[in-house]
């Protein structure tokens, strides 16, 4: 835990409308899917959904 990074491992960004098809995608590889965010227009940041 001191050496390595145990937070998330990859994150993908994508246009909203290909999210599903690709976590599908994902999710039929073999992958766990978990959405974390989304990007929107304004100043600063600000955190919402799974990481606030």
């Amino acid at each position: 835990m001191r050496t390595f990074n145990a937070g998330i491992g990859l994150a993908l960004v994508v246009a909203p409308e290909a999210a599903a098809q690709l976590e599908a995608q994902l999710e039929a590889a073999g992958e766990t899917v978990f959405r974390i965010g989304e990007i929107e227009p304004g100043e600063g940041i600000s955190y919402t959904g799974a990481l606030a």
